[in-house]
């Protein structure tokens, strides 16, 4: 983990991450009054875990809170082959932004809009003000947004093991700028989101493809120079390589009624004291407090 000043946590990715690290064998931590904990600790663990390591002045957390987005409107089957998440991580998603209320921790949620589209929006109006970001997440989609002083960490294992990603990075790892991954996920679609692409391209033909015409709008506009089955499956769903484009796109506009200034650290031990207390999470305390002291 590098160090950054400004540091934007993908909370969604991070608390589902933490309940299924810690819920082998169904045996999950819960308080004396019955409140489901086990994603909650886990969350703290890391998120403290990376403010101790990164040592920003400024830190923001961003959630997902409906599937029914303006990108369902777009595709109707836009994430239509995910799971339910399990009964007991819902009220954990509650619980973890109270206790998140409590220390300090700026954070937001829009129902017409993706964790990855508010961490956007920020990541590059914070760029824009000469801030060093990290993003902390576990989801490769944000690779669209590395710049110059944009950091991407994509969490293996907790922050024990992240991949760092800048535009360096992504051009020797995989030949490709980050407006690039973007169409890349035109072509080859996405699964995990349900994002078509086009039918029988795998991303060994479609960065090769990239590496030819750079783009999914020139590459179309210029088809016919492609061979055989391949010329044939482009221009029979070029539409649905358009729609996986947009479909992938960060947005970097969501209306943000809070300022960079709002997202300063400036963590509450009083009030942390209270609510770690009655889920049993008071062991969070020290860390918190020390913390403090390095600030």
């Amino acid at each position: 983990m590098k160090q950054a000043d400004f540091l934007i946590m993908d909370g969604s990715s991070i608390l589902v991450r933490a309940f299924f690290a810690s819920a082998y064998g169904r045996r999950l931590m819960q308080s004396t009054q019955g409140v489901y904990t086990n994603a909650v600790f886990g969350f703290l663990n890391m998120m403290i875990g990376a403010l101790e390591r990164v040592r920003p002045r400024y830190a923001f957390v961003a959630w997902d809170v409906s599937r029914d987005t303006f990108r369902r409107e777009l595709y109707s089957d836009y994430k239509g082959t995910r799971g339910e998440l399990p009964d007991e991580l819902h009220p954990q998603f509650t619980t973890t932004q109270n206790v998140l209320e409590a220390i300090g921790i700026p954070q937001h949620f829009d129902e017409r809009y993706e964790a990855d589209d508010i961490i956007g929006t920020l990541a590059h109006r914070a760029s824009d003000e000469g801030h060093q970001v990290l993003i902390l997440t576990g989801d490769r989609d944000a690779l669209q947004l590395v710049r110059d002083n944009v950091t991407v960490a994509i969490m293996k294992r907790g922050i024990t093991e992240v991949d760092l990603y800048t535009p360096d990075t992504l051009r020797e790892q995989y030949g490709l700028t980050p407006a690039q991954w973007i169409d890349l996920k035109g072509l080859m679609g996405d699964t995990s989101d349900n994002i078509p692409g086009v039918p029988g391209i795998g991303e060994k033909t479609a960065l090769k493809l990239l590496a030819e015409y750079s783009s999914v709008e020139h590459l179309l506009e210029n088809c016919h120079t492609v061979k055989g089955k391949l010329r044939d499956k482009l221009e029979a769903h070029r539409d649905l390589a358009l729609l996986s484009k947009k479909l992938a796109t960060i947005v970097t506009d969501v209306p943000l009624s809070l300022t960079l200034e709002d997202c300063k650290l400036q963590l509450q031990l009083k009030r942390a004291a209270e609510t770690l207390r009655e889920l049993e999470l008071q062991r969070f305390l020290v860390p918190l407090e020390r913390l403090l002291q390095i600030g």
